[in-house]
């Protein structure tokens, strides 16, 4: 096509579908690996089966160790910064952490029982992992859904 042509109704739409179909591909390149996901839902829900069983000492070793390892994972794995930062984005994210939160706060007010122990520690700890991973992946698909989309202002993006 010449620099004076207008392109036809056909492919305009061709085009602005490959624009679409190339923004929704460099958005899902900058997804978070699911392992690093996983592994930080771990080590949260190990932290909080011990502190629910009273191991204190030992969660939070877990705890700072699991985040230290996994921070640096993280920080070597990075494939995208990309965070929108708007009042949606901030409402959603309150929103989902509250979900999970509630449910860990309820389950660690109950006072076990000791005949209970090892099995309510380790079904509290597999909820907060289970919920974190969730958690870690759903806020993950929100903001690569946000960037695919160009749903967000430019000044809101960090």
């Amino acid at each position: 096509m010449d620099a004076h042509e207008q392109p036809t109704p056909e492919q305009a739409r061709a085009s602005l579908e490959q624009i679409t179909a190339s923004r929704t591909a460099a958005a899902q390149a900058t997804r978070r690996p699911a392992w690093i996901d996983l592994g930080m839902s771990t080590t949260a829900g190990a932290t909080v089966g011990l502190g629910t069983a009273g191991h204190w000492v030992a969660a939070i070793a877990v705890l700072v160790v699991g985040s230290l390892v996994f921070a640096v994972a993280l920080h070597r794995q990075a494939r995208g910064r990309g965070q929108v930062l708007d009042q949606r984005a901030i409402g959603a994210r309150a929103l989902r952490f509250a979900l999970l939160y509630a449910v860990l706060f309820v389950l660690g007010q109950v006072e076990a029982p000791p005949d209970w122990q090892p099995w309510y520690s380790l079904g509290v700890g597999l909820i907060a992992a289970v919920g974190g991973y969730a958690w870690l992946r759903w806020e993950d698909r929100y903001r690569v859904r946000r960037l695919a989309a160009g749903d967000y202002d430019r000044y809101d993006l960090l």
